[in-house]
């Protein structure tokens, strides 16, 4: 492809025939340091106080923005473009070559010819890798990247199995009872996934998160799986409820493929532009389908 990006490393040249969720990001590294503690109080924020959680239907152009901030070009680097069907408008590709005037990957005339050569998905990865968030709202795209088939096919339905029942996080839970109710849609529609993805990304308790990309193995929506002897007590699903857990261990293999899930996730996250959970709202009144939370 174009330019030293598109230049593979002796360690992507088996890529292609790995499994999706071991195509991660560099791993990340345990903090240490005098920031530490500000780090975690600024996360702790982020997940503490009164939240109202917004239960509506995505758009579409919501979820192609979603899908867009997970792409590998996002997220890594690598000559490999996500697999996904992308509408890539003529206009986009002539003002993203416009804006890469003067960059040395597209010195020459012959880049500009190679790029519009390509794809859809691997001007799309281009696209991402050079220009991040800018362009996310400028593309449409239709189909999954691996980051959500993956989350799709291994990882929602274990939660939705474990926390989405009816005495639990279900549809028909009572909402002021368990705080947040988690989209169990029997046609698995891509509002009901990306909406959940939002929600779990959102969500904590006491300031954890129940993603938590810097420190993995502490993501609450691994601990919650776990049998309470094999969890730390601050990471342990808070009420009287005792849960019957999905895993045994660390080391079931579906525990260890959401982990490898959690790992793959751009770290720090980008701004999805769409929040389900609204924190510090409780003035204003609820919308149709809301609950003010404690």
């Amino acid at each position: 492809m174009v330019g030293a990006m598109w230049q593979p490393t002796a360690n992507e040249s088996d890529s292609r025939a790995a499994p999706a969720y071991f195509l991660v990001q560099d791993p990340p590294q345990p903090t240490s340091g005098p920031g530490d503690e500000a780090d975690e109080e600024a996360m702790r924020a982020m997940f503490e106080g009164p939240y109202r959680v917004e239960e509506r239907k995505l758009t579409n152009k919501e979820i192609s923005r979603i899908r867009y901030m997970e792409l590998r070009g996002m997220r890594m680097r690598t000559t490999q473009p996500d697999r996904v069907t992308v509408k890539v408008p003529r206009e986009i590709v002539d003002e993203f070559l416009v804006s890469m005037e003067g960059h040395p990957d597209f010195a020459e005339e012959r880049n500009r010819r190679d790029f519009l050569k390509q794809t859809p998905p691997q001007k799309l990865h281009a696209i991402a890798f050079y220009k991040r968030e800018e362009f996310a709202d400028k593309v449409e795209i239709l189909t999954d990247p691996e980051v959500y088939a993956e989350f799709k096919r291994n990882v929602l339905p274990p939660i939705l199995r474990s926390c989405a029942t009816s005495g639990c996080h279900g549809p028909g839970a009572p909402v002021d009872q368990v705080k947040f109710r988690l989209f169990k849609d029997p046609k698995k529609t891509n509002s009901a996934l990306y909406g959940n993805f939002i929600l779990l990304n959102e969500l904590g308790h006491k300031g954890r998160p129940l993603i938590n990309r810097a420190q993995v193995s502490n993501s609450l929506m691994l601990t919650y799986l776990l049998p309470e002897s094999e969890v730390r007590p601050e990471l342990r699903h808070p009420g009287n409820i005792k849960l019957k857990p999905l895993f045994r261990s660390r080391s079931a293999m579906g525990f260890k493929r959401i982990e490898a899930w959690i790992a793959s996730l751009r770290n720090p996250p980008s701004d999805y532009g769409v929040h389900l959970v609204h924190r510090g709202e409780t003035d204003a009144p609820p919308g149709p389908g809301d609950q003010f939370l404690p």
